[in-house]
């Protein structure tokens, strides 16, 4: 996963910046040898340096007694401490700006940090030398005498060069050699930024699937339980056999439904078992209701009952079949509801069937909102990896079929 082009005078998401305490933050929130992260920084460290620098030009004038070099050393001083903390930034700045790729960009922003580094100490060397000018000039500082050759110290070489590496060392992290690891690790931030943002989509995605599904059922249920009441209702008079038959399986199918109704956003655990009852118990009812017109075929392997499957999803396709396939046919009908498992050698599948011998497939048949829902949660729940099918059945009817990923 590439980093994105993201416009480099706008802050990053907070899980690509690196900036933590607020003060940082300041200037982190922008990518690293940015031009806001530039002139933020600058600002931040450049006000103490350039601070010190006038101190120090405020103390040499008040030692000589002479205004005007006071002025010139404090403008000196601060001009080179500005470019002790923002030479190299700056330079890294032109670079980045070019939005040229990462592999060119990379070398040229270690280049631009370095040759801060070189005019930082140039400056600074600048600075300390038009003191000293200013202070020999009242007999004070450095003596100009020649000094005699003396044997070669290696103590003092040592000395030396140690001195020359801590300044540079210095020099190094003013123009903002630290930032160059932060620099280097903005891709990866970039990276685990879009993977985090991609997994908010998906789940956001799955949640609001699950929602629309319950939504549904919310809206399905009480229109099929005043149907079931009403024709309770008629029999009560006609047939109160049958009545209290209906009156029973209806308990039994509340029973299996409303605890997954009250699961948070049909998110609660499922399984194929569980998914298969509450299919059988609604079948059941159908089967009290429409008489002997109605036969049922359930197969389901006492192996499969612990898979598990997506909640309230089973049971739609089954309604749909009722709804809209066997209750408009005259006559005597008949569903199947069948699951098996599919096992090659490199995965394995779980197959759903739901087959039913009704008036068969009709215009528009498929668009509706309660498919569309199966087919978002299947969606957002195993991506490509499930299918779902609608297609004529052997018998004439309508085959719905399901087909979902077992393995990980």
């Amino acid at each position: 996963m590439s980093e994105p082009f993201h416009p480099l005078n706008r802050p990053l998401p907070p899980g690509v910046a690196a900036g933590e305490a607020a003060l940082i933050q300041f200037y982190q929130k922008y990518a690293v040898f940015s031009w806001p992260w530039v002139w933020r920084r600058t600002l931040v460290f450049g006000t103490f340096t350039v601070l010190a620098g006038i101190v120090f030009g405020v103390s040499h004038g008040l030692y000589v007694k002479v205004a005007w070099e006071g002025a010139a050393v404090a403008a000196a001083c601060g001009l080179a401490n500005v470019l002790l903390v923002g030479a190299g930034p700056m330079l890294a700045a032109l670079a980045r700006q070019a939005r040229l790729t990462r592999r060119v960009e990379g070398p040229l922003v270690v280049i631009a940090v370095l040759c801060g580094v070189f005019v930082a100490a140039l400056a600074g060397e600048a600075a300390s030398d038009l003191h000293d000018h200013l202070m020999h000039m009242h007999g004070q500082g450095k003596s100009s005498a020649p000094i005699a050759a003396s044997e070669p110290d290696l103590h003092q070489a040592v000395q030396r060069a140690l001195s020359v590496g801590y300044d540079l060392m210095l020099l190094f992290i003013a123009n903002g050699g630290l930032a160059l690891a932060t620099y280097f690790t903005e891709p990866r931030r970039w990276a685990e930024h879009l993977r985090r943002v991609e997994l908010e989509k998906a789940s956001l995605q799955k949640s609001e699937a699950d929602l629309r599904l319950r939504i549904l059922q919310a809206q399905v249920e009480p229109h099929f339980l005043f149907n079931t009441l009403a024709s309770v209702r008629s029999l009560i008079a006609t047939d109160p056999q049958r009545a209290s038959q209906t009156i029973d399986a209806l308990a039994r199918h509340l029973r299996a439904t409303l605890p997954k109704f009250r699961a948070e956003a049909g998110m609660a655990p499922s399984t194929l078992g569980e998914q298969f009852d509450i299919c059988a118990s609604y079948l059941e009812l159908m089967q009290v209701r429409l008489g002997d017109r109605l036969r049922v075929d359930i197969r389901l392997a006492p192996s499969l009952r612990e898979l598990p499957f997506p909640p309230l999803l089973l049971i739609s396709l089954v309604e749909n079949a009722i709804t809209h396939g066997i209750e408009p046919k005259p006559g005597p009908a008949r569903i199947v509801l069948a699951a098996r498992l599919i096992e090659s050698s490199d995965r394995r599948q779980l197959e759903v069937r739901i087959e039913d011998d009704g008036v068969g497939l009709t215009l528009g048949m498929g668009e509706g909102t309660g498919l569309a829902n199966v087919r978002a949660q299947l969606r957002t729940r195993f991506g490509s990896a499930a299918s779902f099918e609608l297609s004529a059945g052997v018998a004439g009817g309508v085959l719905a079929r399901l087909l979902l990923p077992l393995d990980p």
